[in-house]
Parts: structure tokens; C-alpha cells; sequence
């Protein structure tokens, strides 16, 4: 099946009053019903050249859309890119459009662009996509057809590159209809339901998750612009509120900011009692995010099985793996001391969201669920052998009908397929039949023959310095140098940077010893575009002097002592 073909039928059965709804503070709502929409993108697909890759760049969600769906109809394979404020700067955007053109070979490629979204010039083609919905013209009718589907390519994601460059996805007609079927069952989805959204279109929970899972089931759909939220997190439980959302989606950072950075006075006449599923996954998902998110919330009618974990990536097209909803999210409690791939984990006990956690130095873990229909989960040890046992650490391999097609090939323009079981590269393991997933492979640290989790790690920094673990980075300097220091990275430290005689002693005496730690007063840990640490990039702004950390303490020395140059750009 083509999966515009699927949207188009889905809406001829919807109700009149269902689409997309635009929201932005101090501006009236901008509704455009799903016939509406799509027949103001099939007539933009007309003005774009057939069977292309369409390069989208905007900061507004409305012509990040149109433009998607207008590819979509011209036969097209459409990509978003973040915008130059997604990216950090005009440079920064020019030379990402410009390597990413450079994958397809010349005349493939079209550029659609925002008006006024950057000052750059491109060469041609170029297409140029208004922000506001009344110029944008519309057909009298839907076409009848879409084009192919089944295995051909539906569009193109871009990987998060939390441990390199981004690499480009291929994901399929097939791909994309299996997971969004999948999706409304895991979510116990229904005709009623509401989708809230402040995520970015470029990231797959965004793109897939919120905005393609409502056009494929024609749920009215309310869509935030990320920035928005991040400068009144407010805005989003206030639409939740008042658009009675009933299903949203965030990474672990979105929930913590959405307690943290809220005043309750800015709460006040929330009413969350329609939200049956807040999906929280795209990056390791803290019991301190959670517990806090939960007790901000509930006095507003926030349920217990509200907070939905869950594990899935763009190599897979979104989602693997689901807590059931309506259930109150359970955890275990695992020991950091020597987690090796293939080994068993000691676990120290487990609870459920809302219980006082176990008290100890154990690391809580939430469990993901079970693999979404047409899915299946493996674990793996070092040797590529089975992993059956629960309790024992291995990767997470997946196959099944959401497995994107594979990578693009920059020579020839076409997708190199995955392997029949697609290595992950994320550790995790059983208990009572669901998954639970640790951390990336390449985030651990070796020292003398044991593996060390970095999230673990930045958990237990976390408190003794009593900072959220989503601003403290841990990380070798030297992969290379077993002997390196083993550095932690805070940023926001409110520009106090010193240590206390009793913070730096529990520094070095955790079961992998802090050496260093540095303080920076901004927001300076490097990042992919969906929030992901990037631990390779740290490591080298650390080695080239471009870290931006105001001071440089050895836990080893008295507190107040700075060693050595502070590393600045």
C-alpha cells in the first residue's frame, strides 16, 4: 500500500471537523481540515519536479508539512533538516544543507525552503514554501493515486548521530504503514483520540510519531513549535488542557524541563484527566524525570498510567517496544559493578512510579514493554550468540516489517539494505518477559576489563553534585589511553564551580573514580538535534581545546584549585 494512498482513505471517512490544528502564543489557531490540507499539497506537488529527493528546511511546522505530503504526491522522497536555529547558526545550516545534497547524485535533489528562513543563497531548484496557510492554493479534488508503495522508498530520515556524522535512512511504504498500524495498537488507540505535539518534524518521535500517526488515523491534531515549549513549558500541559489531549510524546529532557522550568501558578485550571498515553523515550529514561514529571502533574489530573516508556529508533521508523498504557510503569534497580555483555545482573530490587525507590547505590531501569506487532526483539552477547536467560546483558537485535529499509549509499543514490537482524547497538535485558534497555554500546567505557555505563555513571554524579543528570556528560578523555582521565562535564552550574571537600571524596570513590570535572556556567555539552548526548564530539572539543567550561578541577586536589588551563574555544 502507498501510505498517502492510506492517509487519503482514512480521511474520506473523518469526520469534517478533524485535521491540523497550528498553535502559537498571541496568535489566533490556524486549523486546516485533513481534505483541506492534503488537497493544498497535492496542487504544491505540482510545482515540484517528479520521482526527487525533496530537501525540506523550515521553522514553522505548517510548511514543514505541506511540503512533505507535497513531495509525497509528485512521486518524491522527502527529508527534513532542523533549521539554522535547530542547528545553532547560519553557517552551521549552509554547511548541513550542503552535505547533505552532496549524498544524491546531481540533479536528484530539490531544496524546499521557508521565505525568510535564511539569508544564504542556494542554486536552483529551489522552491520556495510560504508560512502562512491562506497562500497556499488548493486542488478541487484529491487525486485518485499516489504512485507505488509496498517496499519502494516513502521518505528519508535522518539518523540522531549521537556517536558521529548523521547518516540518512531509507524507510518504506510497507515500513511506515506497519509501524503506525502497530502504534495504534500498542497505544490502545481508538476513534476519539487527540494528539498533542510540540516535537520537531526532523526527529522521528516528531515526524512519525505524532504528526504521520494522526494523518494516518485521522485523530485531530494540535502541533506546537519546539521553541514555544522550551521558552514556556507551561504551553504544552495548557494545551493538553484545553484541547483535551489524549495522546503526546517527548524525550526524557522534554518531561524534565516540563516540571522543572514550570511555575504551578502557571497551572493553574490545568485539567490533564484526557491524557491516557505520554510517551517518553528517544534517549535513556531517568526514575528523578519520571517521579518528578508525575508528582508536578498529578494535582491536575494526571493518571498513573499516563507515563507510557518506550524504546524504538528511525532505523526501525519509530517505535519498538511499549509499556502497556493504563498500567503504573515499573522499574527495577540494577548494580553498576560489572556489567558485561553475556554476564547476569545483579538487581537490587524493583518498584513501580509513584513508590518510594529502594534505598542503595543501584541505578533504577524502567521497563519498556513488549515488541510492537510485526516486531520482534533479540539479545545478543559479544560472539553474535543468543541471549534467552533473563537478567543478562546483551544488544538488542530487531527484525520484522518497521525495519527501514537501510542506509543510504552516497555513490549510488539507493538504500544498502540492514542485515536480517539489525544490530542496534543498545544493551539490554529481560525480566518477567519485557525489555529494558541500558545504554548504547559505544557509551561505555572499558577500565581494566570492565564495562561502565556512562547515563549510570552521570546518574551517580548527579547526585553527589545534586545537578540533573541530563546536564553532567561522563566520558573518557583518551579512548585510546586506558590511563585517561575519566572527566565529567557539567553545564548550567550557576557559576558557583567548586567542589566540596565531601563531593569530591564520593567522586573518587564511586566504582569508576571521577578524575576531573568541569563546570560550565551555559549550555555546552554538544547534542544531536533530538537532545542526545554526543560523547565522541565531547571527547574531541575536550581534545582541542573548544570546550567551553569555565573551570577545571582534579578531584584528587583541594577543592578550590583549578588544574591547569581552563579549556575555552
Amino acid at each position: 500500500m502507498n501510505f498517502l494512498d492510506a492517509v487519503r482513505d482514512a480521511v474520506r471517512d473523518a469526520d469534517p471537523g478533524s485535521g491540523v490544528h497550528f498553535l502559537s502564543p498571541g496568535r489566533p489557531e490556524v486549523f486546516l481540515s485533513y481534505d483541506r490540507f492534503l488537497r493544498t499539497s497535492a496542487l504544491l506537488g505540482r510545482k515540484l519536479p517528479e520521482d526527487r529527493v525533496v530537501v525540506i528546511a523550515a521553522d514553522d511546522q505548517l510548511p514543514t508539512l505541506q511540503a512533505f505530503f507535497a513531495a509525497l504526491w509528485a512521486g518524491g522522497r522527502p527529508l527534513i533538516l532542523p533549521s539554522p536555529r535547530a542547528l545553532g547558526g547560519e553557517e552551521a545550516f549552509r554547511r548541513h544543507i550542503e552535505r547533505t545534497l552532496a549524498m544524491f547524485p546531481p540533479g536528484q535533489a530539490v531544496l524546499a525552503l521557508q521565505e525568510g528562513l535564511t539569508e544564504t543563497e542556494f542554486p536552483d531548484p529551489v522552491v520556495m514554501l510560504p508560512r502562512e496557510a491562506d497562500r497556499y492554493d488548493a486542488l478541487d479534488f484529491l487525486p485518485a493515486t499516489a504512485g507505488p508503495g509496498g517496499d519502494a522508498v516513502a521518505f528519508l530520515q535522518a539518523t540522531s548521530a549521537s556517536t558521529g556524522d548523521s547518516k540518512l535512512l531509507a524507510v518504506s511504504h510497507a515500513n511506515v504503514c506497519a509501524n503506525l498500524r502497530a502504534l495504534y495498537v500498542s497505544l490502545h488507540a481508538g476513534h476519539d483520540d487527540r494528539v498533542v505535539s510540540w516535537l520537531p518534524l526532523f526527529h522521528d518521535m516528531g515526524l512519525v510519531g505524532m504528526g504521520l500517526l494522526s494523518f494516518f488515523h485521522a485523530w485531530p491534531l494540535y502541533m506546537m513549535k519546539p521553541t514555544d515549549f522550551i521558552v514556556r513549558p507551561h504551553l504544552w500541559a495548557q494545551a493538553l488542557s484545553t484541547y483535551r489531549g489524549t495522546i503526546t510524546a517527548a524525550p526524557n529532557f522534554g518531561y524534565d524541563h516540563a516540571y522543572r522550568a514550570v511555575d504551578p501558578c502557571e497551572l493553574e485550571g490545568c485539567d490533564l484527566s484526557a491524557l491516557r498515553c505520554a510517551v517518553i523515550g528517544a534517549e535513556p529514561i531517568r526514575l528523578t524525570t519520571m517521579a518528578g514529571f508525575h508528582r508536578a502533574y498529578a494535582p491536575y489530573g494526571l493518571r498513573d498510567g499516563s507515563l507510557i516508556p518506550s524504546y524504538g529508533m528511525a532505523e526501525s521508523t519509530l517505535a519498538s517496544s511499549m509499556w502497556t498504557p493504563g498500567e503504573t510503569p515499573r522499574y527495577v534497580v540494577v548494580d553498576p559493578v560489572g556489567l558485561e555483555s553475556g554476564a547476569s545482573l545483579r538487581l537490587l530490587g524493583e518498584g513501580l512510579l509513584g513508590e518510594e525507590p529502594p534505598a542503595g547505590p543501584g541505578i533504577p531501569v524502567f521497563s519498556v514493554g513488549r515488541a510492537l506487532d510485526g516486531l520482534t526483539v533479540t539479545l545478543v552477547d559479544e560472539e553474535s550468540r543468543p541471549v534467552e536467560a533473563e537478567g543478562v546483558l546483551g544488544e538488542i537485535i530487531l527484525r520484522g516489517t518497521s525495519v527501514a529499509l537501510g542506509r543510504l549509499d552516497p555513490a549510488t543514490g539507493s538504500p544498502e539494505p540492514f542485515p536480517e537482524g539489525l544490530p542496534t547497538g543498545d544493551l539490554g535485558f529481560r525480566h518477567r518477559d519485557e525489555l529494558f534497555v541500558l545504554e548504547r554500546r559505544k557509551h561505555v567505557i572499558i577500565r581494566q576489563g570492565r564495562n561502565h555505563l556512562a547515563t549510570l555513571l552521570e546518574e551517580q554524579v548527579s547526585r553527589i553534585l545534586d545537578h540533573p543528570a541530563h546536564e553532567i556528560i561522563v566520558f573518557e578523555a583518551d579512548i585510546h589511553d586506558p590511563a585517561s582521565d575519566i572527566t565529567a562535564l557539567v553545564e548550567h552550574d550557576g557559576g558557583a564551580h567548586e567542589l566540596t571537600a565531601h563531593q569530591a571524596r564520593q567522586l573518587r570513590l564511586l566504582d569508576l573514580p571521577i578524575d576531573v570535572v568541569l563546570f560550565a556556567r551555559r549550555r555546552v555539552i554538544p547534542r544531536t538535534t533530538s537532545g542526545k548526548k554526543r560523547y565522541h564530539t565531547t571527547r574531541q572539543r575536550l581534545s582541542d581545546g573548544s570546550l567551553k567550561a569555565e573551570r577545571t578541577l582534579r578531584t584528587l586536589l583541594e577543592p578550590t584549585a583549578p588544574h591547569g588551563p581552563s579549556h575555552r574555544a
